[in-house]
């Protein structure tokens, strides 16, 4: 059955565009895009930070995101909430310690699917700013249609409509075992129906985890031509 955007499998990813450097101003920097879903990050620091916000022995980690259009809401409140859960853990804080990390994201357009979005491109704007890393963090969403149970891989906001259950994950891909750094599920779902997402989301991350790794790949290249010129 085609898609909405004519995909033609429930597996089948949008196409995924990544750049990276892309601001000025900042330390690290990133967009990342499935399909028409477009997120901007960028990390500032590790810079001073006063003596009420320090902490003695790590980095203080901050996620700022702003929505597309309007101002922020509880939903965005709430994907920062998440993304600092999902990266804190992953950044090496115990090696900047008294100082200040700052992760922004703009929400360039969201067609589904933006917290992953927005995780991927925090992941490359970090590894941009060569913040120290326990290792990469990718991420996918898939949903469960409601009325063929199928679990369709990436979903648009058009699909999202028809979902019984929303599902976002995000792994370690430097662990080849299933390492979750985070789950974000809403709507009905089984026991049985959160594994098979999982497992679903988690064969899928190879190609983006391929796809990210190139990204990094094509930008250390272009600096090291750069540098010899």
């Amino acid at each position: 059955m085609v898609r909405p955007d004519k995909r033609i499998d429930d597996t089948e990813l949008r196409p995924l565009t990544a750049s990276m450097n892309i601001l000025h101003r900042v330390d690290g920097s990133a967009r990342f895009c499935f399909g028409d879903t477009c997120v901007i990050a960028s990390v500032c620091g590790p810079a001073d930070i006063s003596a009420r916000d320090e902490k003695l022995d790590e980095a203080t980690v901050e996620v700022v995101v702003r929505p597309a259009t309007g101002f922020v809401r509880t939903k965005e409140k709430l994907l920062e909430s998440m993304l600092r859960t999902t990266f804190e853990p992953m950044i090496l804080t115990g090696m900047m310690p008294r100082t200040l990390l700052e992760l922004v994201v703009q929400i360039e357009k969201d067609d589904g699917a933006a917290l992953s979005a927005a995780i991927n491109a925090l992941t490359l704007a970090l590894i941009d700013a060569g913040v120290p890393l326990k290792g990469m963090v990718s991420s996918l969403t898939c949903m469960i249609d409601s009325t063929s149970d199928a679990i369709v891989l990436d979903p648009t906001a058009e699909e999202a409509k028809n979902a019984a259950s929303l599902h976002t994950f995000a792994f370690n891909p430097s662990i080849t075992e299933p390492h979750m750094i985070l789950t974000e599920s809403t709507g009905q779902f089984s026991e049985k129906q959160l594994f098979a997402c999982h497992d679903a989301c988690f064969t899928a991350s190879a190609k983006l985890n391929g796809f990210l790794r190139v990204s990094v790949e094509t930008k250390k290249k272009k600096e090291y031509q750069q540098l010899h010129e």
